[in-house]
Formats: C-alpha cells, structure tokens, sequence
C-alpha cells in the first residue's frame, strides 16, 4: 500500500477536495481530507475496540496505520452514542503521547469526525502541535463542530495572519460558520489582501454576518467569467463555478437576499448551466 502523501501547504482552492472552499459546506467533508495517495483500505475486519488496542500497544510499529483506519471507520460507519466518551479519552490519550506526527493527524482528524463536544479540548491542542497537517486539521475539525459547542475561537485567531492561505481560508470559514463575533473586524481586513483566494474567502466568510462591506467582492465573484479567468490567470473554470456555487449556497442558507439582482442574471446568462440551476434555485428560496 503507499503510504498517504502530506498534504503540504495548502491552497485549499487547489485541493480536489475542498475546490473553492468559500463556506462550510467544504468543512465538513473532512473525511475526504485523509485520502492522499491511499488506493484501497486496509484490513476491514477491525472494529474500534481494535484499532484502539492497537495504538495502545507498544510493540505494534506502525501506529498511525491504526489511527489512519480508525479515521477512515468513524468517518464512515456510526460509533453507538454510549461508546462515544471512552473513545474520546481514548483518543486523547493516545494523542498526548504520541511521538508520530502522522498518528497525531489522524487521530485528529478521527476525534473531529466524533462531533463530541468532549473533543475539542484536544482539538484545541492540535492548535499547537508542531505539525502543520495536524494545526490545518485541527482547524477543520473544530469548524465541523456543530454549533454551540464550548471552544475558545480566541485561540483561531492570530491563524487569521499565516503566510499559508490554505490554513488561513479554513479558518475563516470556521469562525464564519461559528458566527464568531470577534472575527468579523479580522475577517473585514482580509478583504484587501493580497490573496485573491484569501480575499474571495473573507467575503464569503462574511455573508455569514450579512456584513455590506463584503457586497462589492462578492459581485466580483459572481460576475467572474471563463475569459476574466484566462486573461488574469485567476481561476480555471471549475473553481470559478466553486466560488459562485459557495456564494450562492451562504446566501440562501443564511437567506440574505441583497444579490438578487446579480443572481437574476446568472440564472438567465452564466454560460455553466449548473449555476444556472442554482442560481434559479437561490431565487426562489430567497423569495420566501
């Protein structure tokens, strides 16, 4: 089996997974973030309990294989409610001593796929874990939490000015999805970066506080065209319908409908039927 490839610095409008993560909806698809470079599972028999025993033992080498597997079975298949604490701890536990980074990441990315409340405060250790992977994981991870969960978003937000733009979009749209209020002056700054995939995410971000300031660039988004994409070399066509599908999906989730105008054009106009559809979508979903 290879062994799964790091993910590196992450342009996360790059990532064939997350392509123009401009709202949550990309977030909690965080069981897609683990698969780099695996072509098949591992031995499928394992339960929990298992792969549990199987990073507690000492002698067993490969221990982030037993996490990768765990990652990859709680992503997939229900875990009974009632075994959900002592697998937390377990997990916790596993992950405070861990020497392996890889490990580490995939236990990460297990406890996230949990949504335990009981989590996040290893969550927010992986905040602080000198592995890159394991901090963008972590962040994703929390964005995944439902909404109400105690987390200490103040620990987020110096992240706001990483030189990764990959790790900086997630964050923003985790505390945008969180509605943290905190955030919304961060959020506005970024509006002028330097990034356009930073800047297209902070607008879209910011839909989630219904914020003005963040209208004129998400017009820009919505009116990017295949040509803009080709004579700037901003984004293929595949990511400008990512950017447009995102803005439009915060705007009806969050039912805010100061666009409309702009969308009545793109459900009569856009060249990419797809948005055309959800384009006429939004609109009747904004009309109610």
């Amino acid at each position: 089996m290879e062994n799964p490839q790091p993910i590196g610095n992450k342009n996360v409008l790059e990532n064939p997974f997350l392509g123009g993560i401009m709202v949550p909806i990309a977030i909690v698809l965080v069981g897609a973030l683990i698969i780099f470079g695996v072509t098949r599972m591992l031995s499928s028999q394992r339960d929990y309990h298992d792969l549990v025993r199987e990073l507690d033992s000492k002698t067993f080498g490969n221990r982030w294989v037993a996490a990768f597997e765990l990652s990859k079975l709680i992503s997939t298949a229900q875990i009974p409610q009632g075994d959900v604490p002592v697998l937390v701890a377990d997990l916790a536990r596993i992950y405070s001593s861990s020497a392996d980074a890889r490990t580490r990441n995939f236990l990460i990315v297990a406890l996230g796929a949990l949504k335990s409340e009981a989590a996040v405060a290893t969550l927010e250790k992986g905040l602080a874990d000198s592995n890159k992977d394991v901090v963008f994981h972590a962040v994703v991870a929390l964005g995944n939490t439902p909404l109400g969960y105690k987390v200490n978003w103040d620990k987020l937000l110096p992240f706001l000015k990483s030189a990764d733009p990959g790790l900086v979009q997630a964050v923003i749209f985790t505390l945008a999805h969180h509605r943290v209020e905190k955030a919304r002056e961060n959020l506005i700054g970024l509006l002028g970066h330097s990034s356009l995939a930073v800047k297209y995410s902070a607008a879209t971000g910011l839909i989630y506080y219904k914020e003005n300031q963040a209208l004129p660039i998400l017009e820009e988004i919505l009116q990017l065209t295949a040509a803009i994409d080709a004579e700037k070399v901003l984004f293929r066509a595949g990511q400008i319908r990512a950017l447009k599908s995102n803005v439009l999906a915060a705007l009806v989730k969050i039912k805010w409908p100061v666009l409309n105008e702009i969308i009545k054009t793109l459900a009569h106009s856009n060249s990419d039927i797809k948005i055309v559809a959800q384009a006429r979508d939004a609109l009747n979903q904004l009309k109610n």
